[in-house]
C-alpha cells in the first residue's frame, strides 16, 4: 500500500454524530444515500453488503464498530477480478464539530486502476450522506 492507493475525503455534516452514525449502520438508512438496498450486520465480523444499481454488489465486514465515533468495513466488488469482496477497508470516522460532525473518510487498498472510480464514486455519495443524514432527502441513487 502506498499513498496513490487511499483515499481521503472530509466532510462536515449539519447533524450530530449518532445521527450520521446511524447512517453508517442501519440497512434502510444506508440505502437512502447509497445503492438500492444494503444488508448491514454493525459487529466486528458482521456482514455487510450494499446493492448498487445495475446489479452491482459491494461486499464485506465490519472490522470496528464504535458507536458515534467510528465505523470500519472492508469492501470489494462481487465477481470483480481484482477486487472482490473485502480487498479494501473504509473507515468513517466521526467527529462532534459544534452542533454538526466532521466525516473523514479513508478508502485503503484499493487497486491503483480502480481509485480514479472509487475517488468518483465518493465523490457523489458524500454529499448523498450529508443530505440524508441531515434529514434531507438525497434524491433517487445516481449510480
Amino acid at each position: 500500500m502506498n499513498e496513490t492507493d487511499v483515499i481521503e475525503v472530509e466532510r462536515r455534516i449539519g447533524a450530530r454524530p449518532a445521527a450520521v452514525y446511524r447512517y453508517l449502520t442501519e440497512s434502510a438508512l444506508w440505502a437512502r444515500w447509497q445503492g438500492e438496498a444494503a444488508e448491514l450486520e454493525p459487529v466486528p465480523g458482521g456482514r455487510f453488503m450494499v446493492r448498487m444499481a445495475e446489479g452491482q454488489v459491494v461486499e464485506g465486514r465490519f472490522v470496528a464498530v464504535e458507536p458515534n465515533r467510528r465505523v470500519v468495513v472492508t469492501w470489494g466488488w462481487a465477481g470483480h477480478p481484482r477486487m472482490p469482496p473485502g480487498t479494501s477497508t473504509v473507515e468513517f470516522e466521526l467527529v462532534a464539530d459544534g452542533d454538526g460532525t466532521l466525516v473523514r473518510l479513508t478508502h485503503r487498498g484499493l487497486p491503483p486502476e480502480d481509485v480514479p472510480i472509487h475517488r468518483a464514486g465518493w465523490d457523489v455519495f458524500m454529499p448523498r450522506l450529508e443530505v440524508a443524514s441531515g434529514g434531507g432527502d438525497p434524491g433517487p441513487n445516481p449510480v
